[in-house]
């Protein structure tokens, strides 16, 4: 998990709507930036996609660890939200569309 400061918080959701929106076959990613120290980061998972809460926080979890190896390379002052369009079959999957997303949104290079 993350610490509390490189995650967003319930108030910062709003700021999210009428961004850019990037998706791919397991992302949607919205993000905008915001005059902050730190980039800050939410996995979010609807129940539509996973019933089980279980699943929900399994993959939640999967996706800040597997974001841990991109931070250093993911522009700083960034608000990024991503949603899980299904469930991933295995963590390569979610490597390679993380890593894809973030190239076509540019946050990478």
């Amino acid at each position: 998990m993350f610490p509390k400061n490189r995650r967003i918080p319930r108030k910062m959701f709003p700021l999210l709507n009428g961004t850019k929106i990037f998706k791919n076959d397991l992302f949607v990613l919205k993000f905008i930036f915001k005059n902050s120290k730190s980039s800050r980061f939410c996995f979010s998972i609807s129940k539509k996609v996973a019933k089980n809460a279980v699943t929900r926080n399994k993959m939640r979890r999967v996706g800040y660890r597997l974001l841990k190896k991109y931070i250093p390379k993911i522009q700083s002052n960034t608000v990024n939200f991503f949603s899980f369009r299904k469930i991933p079959e295995n963590n390569e999957e979610i490597i390679k569309n993380l890593e894809s997303i973030l190239k076509k949104s540019k946050l990478i290079k």
